[in-house]
C-alpha cells in the first residue's frame, strides 16, 4: 500500500461505514492525543451505546479515518441572527453535531478528510428529512483547525470561540451545484 510522501490514493476504493467492533482501532493514529485516544478507547462503546454515530473510512481494509455524529440542541440565539429568528419561540435550535474527525497521519492531505466531511454533511441531510435540523455543529480544535472549517463554510458561533456551525440551506445548496456539476461533467 503506496501511502507515503506525495502517493496519490484511489477515493473510488474508500469505503466509508459504520464502526464495527471487529476491526482494529489500535493502530489509527491523526497525531492528536485526545482523538487518538478517544477513538481507541471510548468509540466502540459510544457507538454501541447510541450516545454518537461512528463511521470510519476504510482503505485496503485498514481505518484511514471516522467521524462521529450526534444529535445536539443549542441556544438559538447563541448560534446566529437567523437561527434566533427561526426558532423564537422554543428558543433552541434542533443541530447534528460532528463530535470527532480524523484521518490517520499516514493518509493526510489525501482527500480523505474531505470526503468524510462530505458524507457527514449528507448524513445529516439524511437526517434532516426524517427531523427537524437547523445546522451542522462542531468545535474546532485550535484556530488553525477552525480556519480550515471556514473554508468549507462553516462560521462562529460566537466570533473568537471554537464553536462553529454551518447551516442545513448552505449544505444543501452545496449538495445541488455538486449534483449539478457531475450531470454536466456527464453530459
Amino acid at each position: 500500500m503506496a501511502t507515503s510522501g506525495e502517493a496519490k490514493i484511489d477515493l473510488a476504493k474508500l469505503i466509508i461505514k459504520p464502526l464495527d467492533p471487529s476491526l482494529d482501532r489500535a493502530a489509527f493514529s491523526c497525531g492528536v492525543r485526545t482523538i487518538d485516544n478517544w477513538f481507541r478507547n471510548n468509540a466502540r462503546k459510544h457507538h454501541e451505546a447510541y450516545k454518537v454515530r461512528t463511521n470510519v473510512g476504510l482503505y485496503e481494509g485498514r481505518i484511514v479515518g471516522f467521524y462521529s455524529l450526534a444529535a445536539a440542541g443549542s441556544a438559538a440565539e447563541a448560534i446566529s441572527e437567523e437561527a434566533r429568528q427561526m426558532f423564537e419561540r422554543v428558543k433552541v435550535a434542533p443541530c447534528i453535531y460532528l463530535s470527532m474527525i480524523g484521518v490517520d497521519k499516514q493518509f493526510q492531505g489525501k482527500g480523505i478528510g474531505k470526503t468524510l466531511m462530505v458524507d457527514a454533511m449528507r448524513t445529516t441531510l439524511r437526517v434532516a428529512e426524517m427531523v427537524g435540523v437547523y445546522a451542522l455543529i462542531l468545535d474546532a480544535l485550535d484556530k488553525e483547525v477552525a480556519k480550515r472549517y471556514e473554508r468549507w463554510g462553516f462560521e462562529y458561533f460566537i466570533e473568537g470561540a471554537l464553536r462553529m456551525y454551518i447551516p442545513l440551506s448552505q449544505i444543501r445548496e452545496a449538495a445541488a451545484q455538486s449534483i449539478t456539476a457531475k450531470a454536466a461533467a456527464s453530459a
